[in-house]
């Protein structure tokens, strides 16, 4: 597995829905296994699983495409 770590601002439900979103698009269901509202407000962050690098990888560029970094950040 490849984790991709993901750091919303102020733990915003709404943006992690994005996140989210997008990692199901890259990956399938699978990617979001484990990214709860109760982790994000405990956390600040979700941690997304990958089959491959080259799906991690993608996901990265399409947060960085596609969410502001005032809003959400990938953790390298």
């Amino acid at each position: 597995m490849h984790d991709v770590k993901i750091i919303i601002t102020d733990k915003d439900r709404k943006v992690g829905a994005m996140v989210k979103a997008l990692a199901v698009e890259t990956s399938g269901f699978e990617a979001v296994s484990g990214t709860t509202k109760d982790f994000l407000s405990e956390h600040g962050h979700y941690i997304f699983h990958f089959p491959s690098a080259d799906k991690a990888d993608d996901f990265r560029r399409v947060v960085r495409r596609y969410i502001p970094t005032s809003f959400a950040q990938v953790a390298d």
